[in-house]
């Protein structure tokens, strides 16, 4: 079951990201806050394996302990690239539909990135989240590395790239380790993206 703190200062919000979450069988939201540091309080009790929130100021302090799913009103640059670089698992527009809304909820409790399709080719056209390539190379990255980074940026969490590539647990979560040293990538969102930039993905099948 994927549980979810709701964060949003609009009580009509929260009432329908709970009403639209709850109708999904392997869901469900644990808590409702208005503020961030209201969030941060209630964390701790329900201890939820996603947060969904409007209040960007819950990324520092939750950071690595939730999948933290940032939504906002409308599709800003700087809020999408500010979330992003504290840390934020997903990114999602308020109007986003309902199977979106469900999608990224599913995919950031497994562990992986999801950003709502308005908003990806923000990602690719406009922001540099990625070090130019004569700083950052792929070149550092060992063959198995460049596997497993490869899969990344496909969205595979830690045990699908396990037994995709018949490794342990442990040993993807050590390359993966690795892999963002190597590159300086702050997280596997990060490290995704880079990878796509680069051509991986689609070099690697």
């Amino acid at each position: 079951m994927v549980s979810v703190l709701l964060v949003d200062d609009e009580d009509l919000v929260r009432r329908g990201f709970r009403n639209a979450l709850e109708e999904t069988p392997d869901v469900t939201v644990v808590a409702e806050a208005r503020t961030g540091a209201e969030a941060v309080d209630l964390f701790p009790r329900c201890e939820p394996s996603v947060v969904l929130t409007a209040d960007l100021s819950v990324l520092e302090p939750l950071h690595g302990r939730a999948g933290v799913i940032v939504v906002a009103s409308s599709d800003q640059d700087a809020l999408l690239h500010r979330a992003l670089l504290g840390g934020a698992r997903g990114f999602l527009l308020k109007r986003v539909s309902h199977e979106e809304l469900v999608g990224a909820v599913r995919a950031v409790a497994r562990g992986h990135a999801f950003i709502c399709s308005e908003m990806t080719a923000h990602l690719v056209d406009r922001f540099e989240l990625v070090p130019p390539a004569d700083q950052l190379s792929l070149g550092r990255l060992s063959s198995r590395e460049l596997q497993v980074l490869a899969c990344v940026a496909r969205g595979r969490s830690n045990d699908d790239i396990a037994r995709e590539l018949y490794l342990t647990r442990a040993t993807v979560k050590s390359h993966v380790s690795h892999i963002l040293a190597k590159l300086r990538q702050p997280n596997r969102m990060h490290a995704a993206l880079y990878a796509q930039r680069m051509g991986l993905v689609s070099r690697t099948g």
